[in-house]
């Protein structure tokens, strides 16, 4: 089921495996990204999903903006702490031997109920998602 569509962003939902699962195209995090992200955390929590898969592997955002997407997740938490949410992000290469080379030094972590891992490979993520 498609919740959110744009030209670089696209938010679905699997009900096979219960998943969210958000795209997006473009070369750096947008507004349309954005809202998309709120729109899939939002729902998340109001329809008790537990499980986002955020593909940003096709063009992978700098890497400070995928720094910036534990901010959102932190604010919408803060309002339903109960929650368990596991989210893999599909990034580059590049990308994740950056995270990984910076995640000791990272200044923010996500909240304690989230289990939030990168990945390069779907086929990994999305069997990390169904384990959980």
């Amino acid at each position: 089921m498609v919740l959110y569509h744009s030209p670089d962003t696209s938010l679905t939902f699997d009900s096979d495996s219960e998943t969210m699962h958000l795209s997006y195209t473009a070369t750096g995090l947008s507004v349309s990204f954005g809202q998309a992200y709120q729109l899939a955390l939002e729902e998340m929590l109001a329809q008790n999903i537990g499980k986002l898969l955020l593909d940003l592997k096709r063009n992978s955002p700098s890497t400070d903006d995928l720094e910036e997407l534990l901010i959102p997740l932190s604010e919408a938490l803060a309002r339903q702490p109960v929650q368990s949410l596991f989210i893999a992000a599909l990034v580059s290469e590049g990308q994740y031997q950056y995270q990984i080379g910076n995640s000791i030094a990272s200044s923010t972590l996500p909240p304690a109920q989230v289990e939030f891992n990168y990945f390069t490979s779907r086929r990994d993520a999305t069997q990390w998602l169904s384990e959980n």
